[in-house]
């Protein structure tokens, strides 16, 4: 867990560096130079502090509604390498990368559309024909360089999503990020992941999925590969037009195995409706169940929010507002602990 060691060093040199004779010098440099011994002894004694912190906090979030049971089953799928992480946004925010919506509103600031109008097509939950319209009005040239400067800039990999790599070292991974956050945090491994830049190309996944291992899907392309890229509206269209390919693909992908979103919202986009009729073409008695690490708003009625996943298969472990950081990390290294057992 090379990345909390990182994470002790920052806390030491929250005050700043020591300077000597004009020189400037970091207190973990000073510390781990001066004592190698005493450097180690305190950083174990903060690790397992920390450890234990963690703890306290995924029991207190297992404490909430049903969450306990249902977590219980997630140990034990992951513990029989049965379950393929479906990472969101939200596993990218703490590396200081924007949420869609927030790109959506920077994008609109370079355009001459108005918040009001943007806003009134996300409330409605219209985020293709958002990008559609921001796109063409700044200009494909204008758009694109936003995106791309916006998600493809390489800043400094923080928080829960490098428990990735100790979670699903051998695993798929599935996501609709268009940064490359997974694909940094695994390269630093034994075990880096094989990048598929699907996008439009649905009816190849499953194939490749049975031929190798640690593919990384990119189900909706990559933001600097226009031509597989799945953003726009009419790239939505083009892509989710073969309803074979489409079908085909969220039953042997989609429904493969059980699925753990993390950081990712689940609103009415259209891959949940998609994996909604999938369901019910299907069956839900039929398909793996899916799993999510989710935060309840103040302003979400559960047993709604719940039906409505479950048209899915999707069930949810709850987290309270405004606490998605610290509960992320706690569940995962809660699970990993666990399922280690």
């Amino acid at each position: 867990m090379d990345f909390l060691r990182r994470f002790y060093d920052e806390m030491l040199n929250d005050e700043g560096d020591v300077i000597i004779a004009n020189s400037s010098f970091t207190r973990s440099n000073i510390l781990s130079e001066l004592d190698s011994q005493l450097y180690s002894l305190s950083f174990d004694e903060w690790l397992e502090e920390y450890k234990e912190r963690l703890r306290e906090k995924a029991n207190e979030i297992l404490s909430l509604h049903d969450n306990r049971d249902r977590f219980e089953q997630l140990i034990r799928i992951h513990s029989l390498s049965n379950i393929t992480p479906f990472i969101g946004a939200g596993m990218s925010m703490q590396s200081d990368y924007p949420s869609w919506t927030s790109f959506l509103y920077k994008a609109c600031e370079n355009s001459h559309i108005t918040a009001s109008d943007l806003g009134a097509l996300l409330q409605a939950g219209q985020y293709e024909e958002a990008a559609q319209l921001l796109h063409d009005n700044m200009t494909s040239a204008v758009f694109n360089e936003l995106l791309e400067s916006t998600f493809l800039s390489r800043k400094e990999i923080l928080g829960s999503v490098n428990y990735l790599p100790l979670l699903f070292p051998n695993d798929h991974i599935i996501t609709t990020n268009f940064d490359e956050v997974i694909e940094r945090v695994y390269a630093d491994t034994d075990k880096p992941l094989r990048k598929i830049k699907s996008g439009k190309a649905l009816h190849e996944i499953a194939r490749l999925m049975n031929q190798d291992s640690n593919i990384l899907i990119k189900i909706h392309g990559n933001c600097d590969q226009i031509s597989e890229r799945v953003l726009l509206k009419d790239e939505y269209d083009v892509a989710y037009s073969n309803e074979g390919d489409v079908a085909n693909f969220f039953r042997d992908v989609m429904f493969r195995q059980s699925l753990l979103f993390i950081g990712c919202s689940l609103s009415e986009d259209r891959t949940i409706k998609k994996m909604m009729s999938t369901v019910a073409s299907n069956g839900s008695g039929s398909l793996p169940k899916h799993y999510a690490f989710l935060e309840l708003k103040e302003c979400d009625d559960r047993i709604v929010r719940k039906i409505f996943l479950a048209q899915a298969n999707i069930f949810p472990i709850w987290y309270q507002e405004g606490e998605h950081d610290e509960s992320i990390e706690a569940l995962l290294f809660k699970l990993n602990e666990d399922s280690n057992r």
